[in-house]
């Protein structure tokens, strides 16, 4: 017969099933403990990679601005004018238009000039015949007189804007071309009429001189600026022959003053000797 089996004997499994429980216990907090580090470990690669994806569109939005930067000063470079002119206040970026002086003239540029300019000569021949004084130092000096009182704000009439098609630019011509126009006629006038008066013997009428002056020089005035504009487009692009075409201008201005003052005036009083 089988002999009973103590208490003790039972003790060594019992014992290592305790152990085998104690330590898949172990294990399983181990991996429980390991889970959240791992958590951790995948919100820390996805905030490093955001991170980079930020820093790689600052690099790009620095990049495109710089060639941006480059690029409108290479414009301005190649925009600006060789003497270095700017426009004034806001109008820095806006291109300049370079003109040539160095560029000739075309045949039909030259001969309206030349032409044109025989215009103010014909004209104070032509005032010798209009009124009592025949004399024609008489009224070259009155054409004269009449051109350089006029010669301040005759300048006016032949402004050109540094850039064509600006709102601004085109705003202040017609203000600059309407003084122009204004201030011209008047002081013209009286440089004519003084000129007359004074050095070659007091007119007939001394009112009606004045006012033919006047009603002369706003007519040379008119006429001065239609020729600048003609002759400025004669001569594009080039700029030969500007101050040249100024000059033209503001001899007619001084022959229709002379003419307005001998036709309106009736030349010298009896008394004085014009023959």
């Amino acid at each position: 017969m089988p002999s009973a089996k103590s208490p003790s004997d039972d003790a060594p499994p019992r014992a290592l099933h305790q152990v085998g429980s104690g330590q898949a216990a172990t294990f399983r907090d181990a991996i429980t403990s390991a889970q959240p580090d791992r958590t951790s470990r995948a919100l820390r690669a996805d905030t490093a990679s955001s991170d980079g994806t930020r820093l790689a569109l600052r690099a790009a939005t620095i990049t495109s601005a710089r060639r941006s930067d480059r690029a409108s000063l290479t414009l301005r470079a190649d925009t600006a004018p060789p003497d270095g002119t700017r426009l004034p206040g806001d109008m820095s970026d806006v291109p300049v238009l370079a003109e040539r002086e160095d560029l000739p003239l075309s045949t039909g540029a030259w001969v309206a000039h030349g032409g044109l300019a025989l215009l103010p000569l014909g004209g104070v021949w032509g005032a010798t015949r209009v009124g009592g004084d025949t004399r024609l130092g008489a009224t070259a000096a009155e054409t004269a007189a009449g051109m350089l009182a006029g010669y301040g704000p005759s300048r006016l009439l032949f402004l050109r804007p540094i850039t064509p098609g600006s709102a601004r630019w085109m705003d202040l011509e017609v203000a600059a071309f309407t003084g122009g126009l204004l201030f011209t006629p008047p002081l013209a006038a009286l440089g004519t009429w003084g000129m007359g008066e004074v050095a070659f013997g007091r007119s007939q009428n001394q009112g009606d001189a004045y006012l033919g002056a006047l009603a002369g020089a706003a007519t040379g005035t008119l006429l001065a600026a239609a020729v600048d504009g003609l002759l400025t487009r004669l001569a594009e692009p080039s700029i030969r022959l500007k101050s040249a075409r100024s000059l033209i201008g503001l001899a007619l201005i001084g022959t229709g003053a002379t003419l307005g003052y001998q036709w309106a005036g009736g030349g010298p009083r009896s008394n004085q000797h014009t023959r």
